[in-house]
């Protein structure tokens, strides 16, 4: 069985840099970020032991979303200057484990890992395969795929803790399937990435229409049903165009015009003496002992144990 993970980079990093303080090393440089991100990233290694791990980014330029509607995200301000100072940083840190790094011009993060969850598992000789995508995002609750595709959301704070949603869980907290939540987007929007929906339909609106309707079609065709009001039937036909629109924003493209190497992917195929040296560089000392074995010490471990 492989287990690939695949991780939200800039989720993780702008959740460091919210939770970690302003640490730098002795020649003076920011680090905390740095630090918190392989924190995060480590320790995410190490609760779901994976065979495969791939990082995906956000890359700079505008995305096939933006072009489509110039409002898309113009909500959000321009990243923290000490945030992106660190961004390379991490990338460092990622590469010295030889974890792939996918970044691609005109595409999300979320399009990138939705693409290598969808040929992990659409893979026909090999069934057992699952997917965990790590990421503080919950736009990609709609990639979970039975039990084949789950998403962990790693969470650090005495209120919260990590939680894995599946199939059943998404169900249970949301009251709608994964693949029903570009859906209930694109009639409630989502105001974090600036997508409109139809306005005056809110969560709990969007979310009735789209549990006794299933989609967003079964809901326009039912525009009589008795089980929609007036009031919302009129916000609806008003909102047409916009709901529509809303739905292409919020679904997560999986057909990005990259190749899944399971080789290139592999966790333990790196040089831990490299990784040790940057971590030491860094200051992250108290982080070596939670670096993953190495290809090396693997196979010497299944030899002489």
């Amino acid at each position: 069985m492989k287990k690939l993970v695949l991780v939200d980079a800039n989720a993780l990093l702008h959740r460091a840099y919210h939770a970690y303080p302003p640490l730098t090393t002795p020649k003076g440089e920011l680090v905390g970020a740095v630090y918190g991100f392989s924190t995060l990233l480590l320790s995410v290694i190490e609760r779901l032991s994976p065979t495969h791990v791939a990082v995906a980014w956000d890359v700079k330029g505008p995305t096939f979303r933006k072009e489509a509607y110039a409002e898309y995200k113009a909500n959000r301000g321009p990243m923290d200057e000490d945030l992106v100072d660190q961004i390379d940083r991490a990338k460092e840190v990622v590469a010295v484990l030889n974890i792939p790094q996918f970044g691609i011009t005109g595409f999300e993060a979320d399009d990138i890992i939705g693409t290598l969850a969808r040929e992990a598992t659409d893979e026909q000789d090999d069934e057992e395969n699952q997917v965990v995508i790590v990421t503080g995002d919950r736009d990609s609750l709609q990639l979970i795929k039975d039990k084949k595709v789950v998403v962990y959301l790693p969470i650090h704070n005495r209120q919260s803790q990590s939680e894995v949603f599946d199939e059943d869980r998404v169900v249970e907290v949301y009251g709608i399937k994964p693949s029903q939540v570009i859906d209930l987007k694109a009639l409630m929007g989502d105001a974090s990435d600036n997508i409109p929906g139809v306005k005056g339909v809110g969560k709990v609106t969007a979310t009735k229409l789209i549990q006794n309707f299933e989609t967003l079609e079964k809901v326009y065709e039912n525009l009589d049903s008795p089980l929609i009001t007036n009031k919302v039937r009129e916000l609806l036909v008003v909102g047409r165009e916009s709901a529509w629109q809303s739905r292409e924003l919020a679904t997560i493209d999986r057909n990005v015009p990259l190749t899944l190497s399971w080789e290139d992917c592999l966790l333990t195929n790196y040089d831990k003496a490299k990784a040790v040296e940057l971590f030491e560089s860094l200051s992250f000392r108290s982080l070596i002992q939670k670096l993953p074995k190495d290809q090396w010490e693997k196979q010497a471990e299944e030899v002489f144990v």
